[in-house]
């Protein structure tokens, strides 16, 4: 081992001098001093639980009264104001075509071409067919005209039917001075004016008819929408609103039971009940009321909107078919009315929404339209053959095998299958309503009493403290 690996001694301190004082032992550390938790005043505990227990159940009293009022007004403008006027629109479409068609047919009918006393064609029937179409028109125009934001197509629309009225008054006054006249045969001059009022309604006036009617079918989907949003959010406000409510309850409940050594506090568990029982059942309700204003608008306001447009394409298809008759099979008309029938027949055909119960009345309409169908193509035959004498029979006569039976019998069913499909809406919509009945009211004095005993609740252990 070297000199330098070997430990120094251990020097011991010298001794204290005689008479002087031992030095101080060192002090142990100190631990540093936690500040104390200031503990809140058990009243003021209490206020500050009973407020939030109250703010608590008046959230979900507001959330329960708007949902409801905003679900219930929805709904209603649903059902009495954008689908109502979507479908004064699309009736509106029908009556002017049909008008139309009736008036064309008007210059049909006249004597035999080999006998002038033997009568060809009805015209009274179209007369007075045409005299209902026109009330009709003016009355659904009518109750179109308090709608102020379209107030404007409404008032073009009425400038275009003064306009069509008047060359359509022309072309019967005309053909009135030759009442002696060939079935089939008007005059060129009455023939004219009635081609002003065929551009009149088929370039102008309908389109412009199937523009208001679009757009209010555009508001009503736009509505059923918005209705069932409000419906969606209040499920969830109220959800969360009321789980907040019934927790904030039970905790307080808790919370008094270990400081007070009171098992149950009666007044705390009833609002406690009330909030969970208003909660659970307007879950339920606002969430039923969104199903039911999505169905309504997926199986009925849809397909019928779509079988309202095919009424009105049908009634100007058959006033194509007038008309081409009129104006001597001319082939542009044709050409006209075979493209109405083609988009007649993709309105016609059941889609996904049909269920397995109405595709038997789809199947019934389309039966219907064939026999139209098949007395076109009859008349087409006649005309192509010089038979106009027939043609006019088979075109203003009313009977089976006659455009003026089977045109009505197939527009009869297409509108009772619409009607049916406008009842499907109507009903669902007036579920959703239905089911909101009592509210708002019947839950915000329920809730108003959950108030009331949470104040109840409260006031025993505050008085304890006086």
């Amino acid at each position: 081992m070297t000199i330098s690996q070997v430990a120094p001694p251990a020097v011991a301190p010298p001794p204290p001098a005689p008479g002087a004082s031992a030095p101080p032992a060192p002090r142990a550390p100190v631990p540093p001093v936690r500040a104390r938790r200031r503990r809140m005043p058990p009243p003021a505990r209490l206020v500050v639980q009973a407020t939030a227990a109250l703010v608590a159940v008046l959230a979900l009293c507001l959330a329960v009264v708007v949902g409801a009022v905003a679900v219930r007004s929805d709904a209603e403008r649903l059902r009495d104001t954008s689908a109502h006027r979507a479908a004064v629109a699309a009736e509106l479409g029908f009556a002017l075509a049909d008008l139309d068609a009736q008036r064309a047919n008007q210059l049909v009918p006249g004597h035999a071409a080999d006998d002038p006393e033997v009568s060809v064609g009805n015209r009274l029937l179209a007369l007075i067919t045409a005299q209902q179409r026109r009330a009709q028109a003016s009355d659904l125009l009518r109750q179109l005209g308090g709608d102020e934001a379209h107030a404007a197509q409404v008032r073009g629309i009425l400038d275009l039917l003064g306009r069509y009225d008047d060359a359509g008054g022309r072309a019967a006054f005309v053909d009135e001075q030759h009442h002696e006249r060939a079935a089939g045969h008007p005059p060129a001059v009455a023939v004219a004016f009635s081609a002003e009022a065929g551009d009149i309604m088929h370039s102008h006036l309908l389109p412009k008819v199937a523009t208001l009617a679009n757009a209010y079918d555009a508001q009503a989907v736009a509505a059923s929408r918005a209705a069932q949003d409000a419906a969606w959010g209040s499920a969830v406000a109220v959800g969360v609103l009321g789980l907040v409510a019934v927790a904030i309850l039970l905790w307080w409940q808790r919370d008094l039971a270990r400081r007070y050594r009171r098992v149950l506090n009666p007044a705390l568990a009833a609002a406690t009940a009330v909030a969970l029982g208003v909660t659970l059942a307007g879950v339920v309700s606002f969430t039923g009321a969104a199903a039911d204003l999505d169905a309504g608008t997926r199986d009925g306001l849809r397909p019928w909107s779509r079988l309202a447009q095919a009424r009105a394409v049908a009634a100007e298809a058959a006033a194509t078919q007038s008309r081409w008759l009129v104006n001597g099979a001319e082939p542009q008309q044709r050409a006209e009315l075979d493209a109405l029938n083609r988009r007649l027949e993709g309105l016609l055909a059941p889609g996904g929404w049909a269920s397995a119960d109405e595709r038997p009345a789809y199947a019934d309409v389309n039966e219907r339209y064939g026999h139209f169908r098949a007395d076109d193509r009859k008349l087409v035959e006649l005309m192509a053959g010089k038979r106009i004498d027939e043609a006019a029979v088979v075109l203003t006569d009313v009977g089976r095998g006659e455009v003026g039976f089977d045109f009505w019998d197939f527009a009869t069913t297409l509108d009772a299958l619409a009607r049916d499909q406008q009842a499907d809406f109507v009903s669902r919509t007036d579920a959703a309503r239905s089911g909101l009945d009592g509210w708002p009211a019947v839950p915000a004095g329920l809730l108003g009493v959950a108030a009331v005993l949470v104040v109840v609740g409260v006031r025993p252990r505050l008085a304890e403290y006086r």
